[in-house]
């Protein structure tokens, strides 16, 4: 009986020793075993459940071990302590008591945790199973995974064949729309050879209209051609009757020719005051008023009423103009003619408002050609009343209101003097505007004759006639 205590009493010294080492493996693993074993392993601890569980497994396997170690050790211990001696035995029964009490709760602690133990090992076993049955879903999903493997190279030679085939199909639609481009085009000019067909077929339409009228028209001159036979012996007679006429002019132009042929090239000198008609070569013949007093002067300037406008341009002095039986101015075309054709004498007639009269006379007058702008070539010597106020314009050209020939540097004399030969302006203006009463600044002067410049002439008459050989 004292046998069977001391080896219950050896039993719970060996639980002592062992269960704090056990105590120990399950509290470092009980956290982390108890998310993983009380939770649905298959599905939710995966690989990582795996690699926690098996280190506790191992633990547990290893302190299994450990507690069959234990029980050998507590076997041969057992073995040692029948030969204990008594008062060593006494002492050891005298310190277990006293560490009853301590013990007493521990040892509900070691029930506690044998029962959690026998739990574990049943958890282990659990978890072992799952683990198997993972790790042959492992086996399979490598299976599906090489698989798939296979499968994926598989298709990338299958993207490899598509891209090449992209390639060739890019490369076809390039080509595509090229020729769709092309085509484009094509439409576009077969578009405008249609618009002009349809145009042509217009102009076609218009010109057979355009043709259907004409053969009308052919058709009705065919009628007209059938009446012209009659129209042309009409025709012939009137020709024959003209030709009857044309010699007749013919023969008064012979008569006219000899005429003026006959026509002299000035006023005569033994015929009274009138209008003669002259001829000058290369000019047609035209009528002149003609002085007898004294006899056989050509008037070519005169101012009497200011019934004509001497404001007048180079064309209107070059041809002449107003009225030939009132005032007027022949041309310089003319005078050139009859001044280079044999030499004139020149003769001016001045008068004044209050009646008083006088001249000037000039015994070798020449104007030159346009192109030398009718320039006052010779005067002669100078005989009269009215003083010398044309000498200092001898050699200037003539100056109009569009043609500045004269020598004044800032003005156009013309315009304040009227056209003449003038200088550097003028004394004599006699182409100036006119005044009936015989004033103004810009009228017609002879400043030789008259000293104030406000006066201005009422009558002037210039005449040329040829000179006696």
């Amino acid at each position: 009986m004292e046998h069977l205590k001391m080896l219950r009493l050896l039993s719970y010294l060996l639980g002592l020793l062992i269960f704090p080492s056990v105590q120990g493996g399950i509290a470092s693993n009980s956290k982390d075993q108890s998310l993983c074993v009380l939770q649905d392993a298959p599905t939710q601890c995966g690989s990582f459940c795996l690699a926690t569980l098996n280190p506790i497994s191992d633990n547990i396997q290893k302190r299994l071990d450990e507690i069959e170690a234990g029980q050998r050790a507590l076997n041969d211990s057992f073995k040692m302590t029948m030969t204990i001696t008594k008062e060593d035995f006494v002492n050891s029964i005298q310190a277990l008591q006293n560490a009853r009490l301590d013990r007493m709760e521990e040892l509900r602690t070691l029930t506690i945790t044998s029962d959690a133990n026998d739990e574990l090992k049943s958890q282990v076993n659990t978890l072992k199973d799952t683990i198997k049955d993972l790790q042959s879903q492992l086996e399979i999903s490598e299976g599906q995974t090489k698989s798939k493997e296979d499968i994926l190279k598989v298709k990338e030679e299958d993207l490899k064949v598509r891209d090449e085939q992209i390639s060739i199909l890019t490369t076809q639609i390039e080509a595509i729309e090229k020729i769709k481009s092309e085509l484009s085009s094509q439409r576009f000019e077969l578009r405008n050879i249609d618009d002009k067909l349809k145009i042509s077929e217009g102009q076609v339409k218009i010109k057979e209209d355009i043709f259907k009228v004409k053969e009308g028209q052919i058709k009705s001159q065919h009628e007209h051609l059938k009446n012209r036979d009659e129209q042309i012996s009409d025709l012939r007679t009137q020709i024959n009757s003209i030709d009857n006429i044309k010699s007749e002019l013919s023969s008064q132009l012979s008569e006219l020719q000899k005429t003026y042929d006959i026509l002299p090239d000035s006023c005569p000198s033994d015929s009274p005051n009138g209008i003669y008609q002259i001829k000058l070569p290369g000019l047609e013949p035209f009528e002149v008023p003609c002085a007898s007093s004294p006899s056989g002067w050509t008037v070519i300037q005169r101012r009497i009423d200011g019934s004509e406008n001497f404001e007048r341009n180079w064309h209107d002095y070059k041809s002449g103009f107003g009225n030939i039986s009132g005032e007027f101015f022949i041309g310089l075309e003319k005078l050139h003619r009859m001044t280079e054709a044999r030499p004139h004498e020149l003769y001016i007639k001045l008068g004044m408002v209050n009646g008083s009269t006088s001249y000037a006379h000039y015994d070798d007058f020449k104007i030159g050609s346009e192109e030398e702008l009718y320039e006052l070539k010779n005067l002669g010597k100078y005989s009269g009343e009215a003083g010398d106020s044309l000498t200092e314009n001898e050699h200037q050209k003539f100056s109009t209101i569009d043609r500045d020939n004269d020598n004044a540097i800032y003005i156009n004399c013309a315009f304040s003097n009227g056209a003449w030969w003038h200088n550097a302006c003028s004394y004599s203006t006699l182409n100036g505007q006119y005044s009936k009463y015989g004033v103004g600044e810009m009228g017609i002067h002879w400043s030789s004759w008259h000293i104030y410049e406000e006066l201005s002439l009422t009558f002037v008459e210039m005449m040329i006639r040829p000179k006696p050989l």
